[in-house]
């Protein structure tokens, strides 16, 4: 599996026998370096077969279009959040307005990162679905952060692809960030479910990959909402 940084949002490319699959499609205009990712590892456009995104925010899905175009992908999401994948209807404002949100919109704003091309989805996703990818990733619905949001368990290798149902900063566990989490509640209840899940690592959508024992730092995250 290689992890790429592109930037502020990690997307995951993992290697499923002659093909590749993505998690996630990181900013728009991030295509070109996604795919010179996909040549380092010797492959062509073509070899990335599958996307998966675990939800519709513009910093996971702002290449999706362009990558489509060029590899011919299958796109995966939940239903729950395609209208807003494919631009059916626009993606909330946050719902915690603050100075860093202002900020990081204004910022978006100027540098082109909120015009997110609308992409279609081929496979919508259900929560406990077994992908015929990389040997088994099952789908784990978990709201909150957005009403479709998805993590994904790669059973083969005991991990988990949290996307940003919860956040990892200096290997630390935590809910996501709630200026851009729809429902905070529901939130807290995904990660309480995951801490239930088997698994020995953790990659997050932002902050770093938790390589042993991922699960107990979920547990702790969890005792830590409890307190």
């Amino acid at each position: 599996m290689q992890v790429f940084g592109v930037p502020y949002v990690n997307t995951f490319l993992i290697e499923d026998g002659p093909g590749l699959a993505l998690v996630d499609s990181g900013l728009p205009k991030r295509a070109e370096l996604l795919l010179a990712a996909v040549a380092a590892l010797g492959r062509t456009p073509k070899d990335l077969r599958h996307i998966l995104i675990t939800h519709h925010h513009e910093d996971h899905t702002g290449s999706l279009a362009a990558l489509g175009r060029r590899t011919g992908a299958t796109v995966y999401a939940h239903a729950l959040d395609i209208p807003v994948v494919q631009g059916d209807r626009p993606g909330p404002p946050a719902s915690r307005p603050n100075a860093f949100s202002r900020l990081t919109e204004r910022i978006g704003r100027r540098m082109g990162f909120t015009e997110v091309e609308p992409a279609m989805v081929g496979h919508p996703v259900a929560d406990g679905e077994v992908l015929p990818i990389a040997g088994g990733l099952r789908v784990l619905h978990t709201p909150g952060h957005t009403p479709g949001h998805v993590s994904l368990l790669l059973e083969s290798r005991r991990l988990l692809f949290a996307g940003d149902a919860a956040g990892a900063m200096f290997g630390r566990v935590g809910p996501p960030l709630g200026v851009y989490t729809e429902d905070m509640a529901e939130a807290r209840r995904s990660l309480r479910a995951l801490a239930e899940v088997d698994f020995d690592a953790a990659c997050f959508g932002h902050g770093g990959f938790i390589r042993a024992d991922a699960v107990a730092a979920f547990r702790r995250a969890v005792e830590r909402l409890d307190q």
